[in-house]
């Protein structure tokens, strides 16, 4: 009578788990390794994703699941079992969008722009990555002085390459949708550019930004209007919906001129950008 009884208290200490594994749509996974938390006891998925544990002490709430491809997940016992993919540890970006740029020393109106760049991006973790960009960019700037009918514009209007170096971190909003901040250093080169003149709406000179042709008025070297070098920091966030992210991002960036032949930061480029990118 005594072992029947420690037979049946023990058989009340145990109990079985069985339950489906999918992925999001809904699709059974097949192969899946499922172990039940804190012991050895453990099967595999059959081809309807189905599975079996037996004799599962009482006090197990979750169960591990691990298959090749997808993250490993750890459900409560009493819930759906669902799997998510793993996502890829490269990938190639592409991205598009607009600029409104002004530089800031000399007080500029806005004038509009673009920006378009390919890129890499590399997941460090669940959340964390790093996305190394190259991107060619429109970013310049108009002066534009009145003094009762006297108007004067001037409008400058360069090339750059510009190679954001951007950390991002990613907060779930709901299934397949992320809030994604950035941030990081940004270097950019100079490729061509014109400055326009006009006054009383009448082109009046054009000047190449980048030419080292204009000579120093004290006798020195010759010198471009602006170093084609400059630098500054990146700032953004956006929603990401799968691979597809719309973001605003703004750049705070360094503009070196050079019209003493010797390369000072006296100019500051502040642009804010609204643009689409794609993951593949």
């Amino acid at each position: 009578m005594v072992v029947v009884g420690l037979t049946a208290i023990m058989a009340q200490q145990t109990h079985d788990i069985k339950d489906v594994v999918t992925d999001k749509r809904n699709e059974p996974i097949v192969g899946a390794l499922v172990t039940a938390e804190g012991t050895t006891i453990s099967a595999i998925t059959d081809i309807d994703g189905k599975f079996l544990l037996r004799d599962v002490p009482a006090d197990v709430e979750k169960v591990v699941v691990e298959s090749i491809g997808m993250e490993t997940e750890e459900a409560k016992i009493d819930r759906p079992i669902m799997m998510a993919a793993r996502p890829k540890r490269l990938s190639l970006v592409l991205e598009a969008g607009l600029d409104w740029s002004r530089y800031t020393a000399e007080g500029s109106d806005t004038k509009t722009g673009y920006h378009v760049g390919i890129g890499m991006e590399v997941r460090m973790s669940k959340r964390w990555a790093f996305r190394p960009m190259v991107q060619l960019a429109n970013r310049g700037a108009e002066y534009n002085f009145t003094d009762g009918s006297y108007t004067y514009k001037e409008t400058w209007n360069p090339l750059m390459l510009d190679v954001p170096l951007n950390f991002l971190v990613r907060y779930d909003l709901a299934r397949n949708m992320s809030l994604v901040l950035s941030f990081g250093p940004v270097l950019s080169w100079g490729l061509s550019g014109k400055v326009k003149v006009s006054e009383m709406g009448k082109a009046d000179a054009e000047y190449d930004i980048y030419d080292k042709k204009y000579p120093s008025s004290w006798g020195g070297p010759d010198h471009s209007l602006l170093h084609p070098f400059g630098f500054g920091m990146t700032y953004g966030i956006g929603v990401e919906y799968k691979k597809l992210m719309i973001s605003f991002s703004g750049k705070n960036m360094g503009i070196i001129t050079d019209d003493d032949g010797l390369g000072e930061v006296t100019e500051h480029n502040f642009v804010l950008g609204a643009s689409v990118s794609y993951r593949f």
